[in-house]
């Protein structure tokens, strides 16, 4: 479900030495442990946001090569949020805005989820029949590369 980053040895220990975390600068050409322990290190909350919700609507391309990009992706992995539950009285125009702009990019996304044979969209198909939600219904997805994370938000209009 992690990208996995390759990062010299050389640098990690630079980067440590300057923060005070090591006395060592050294190491041979090795790599960084995947991206994996970052996440572990730096866990991402999950709260998803009415701004996380816009961005991942202006965005839809971008996170339908993210999500095809991830490797083990698993179905805890991936949670669906009805929109309602982060609208909470922000602006009702804004999302209608990034709908009608976004319009031709969501259909892309459902077309995509409706159709790729990418073991992660089977993987997020699944996680949408289990919670009866319809790819129709489907409006935008964030996929956060480094903790592997996907969240769909789901919109019945």
């Amino acid at each position: 479900m992690r990208v996995r980053a390759h990062i010299p040895a050389a640098f990690i220990g630079l980067a440590l030495a300057a923060t005070g975390c090591s006395d060592a600068i050294t190491a041979p050409a090795a790599t960084a442990p995947e991206a994996a322990s970052f996440a572990r290190q730096n866990p991402n909350t999950g709260q998803a946001t009415f701004g996380n919700l816009i961005a991942a609507l202006n965005n839809i391309t971008v996170n339908i090569n993210n999500l095809e990009a991830l490797n083990d992706l698993t179905v805890a992995d991936v949670r669906v949020v009805n929109v309602e539950d982060v609208l909470n009285g922000n602006n009702v125009e804004a999302l209608n805005n990034a709908l009608n702009n976004n319009d031709v990019e969501v259909n892309v996304l459902r077309d995509f989820l409706n159709n790729s044979l990418n073991d992660n969209t089977v993987i997020v198909r699944d996680v949408l029949d289990v919670g009866d939600v319809l790819v129709q219904d489907v409006i935008a997805l964030q996929v956060n590369l480094l903790s592997g994370q996907v969240t769909v938000f789901q919109f019945q209009q």
